[in-house]
């Protein structure tokens, strides 16, 4: 049994050995720990979920803050200025911030 595993590791869990938010490696927001503050280096998505993020105010290069999240997926609330804002976690998955 043991020989038959060894042959298919997945490496599932690999990217959290350090811990998410480790600084200047590049996180989603969803990994992003309560309460720390990063850039937002890209978001991977189409045009219309890049307008619909510029509307509220998330750019890369700007500043944010990750402010709460909710259990089980939910939305995800940052600040950005003096704005709070809440986007939903398969958005906030998107978003590629760099910690620091």
């Amino acid at each position: 049994m043991d020989r038959f595993m060894g042959r298919f590791r997945h490496g599932f869990g690999r990217r959290f050995r350090q811990g998410p938010g480790a600084e200047g490696k590049p996180v989603t927001l969803a990994q992003l720990p309560t309460g720390q503050s990063g850039t937002v280096v890209e978001i991977l998505g189409g045009h219309r979920m890049i307008n619909r993020l510029s509307a509220l105010g998330v750019r890369p290069g700007l500043r944010i803050t990750k402010v709460g999240a909710m259990l089980m997926r939910g939305p995800v609330t940052i600040q950005i200025g003096n704005a709070q804002v809440a986007i939903g976690f398969s958005m906030a998955n998107r978003v590629i911030v760099e910690p620091g």
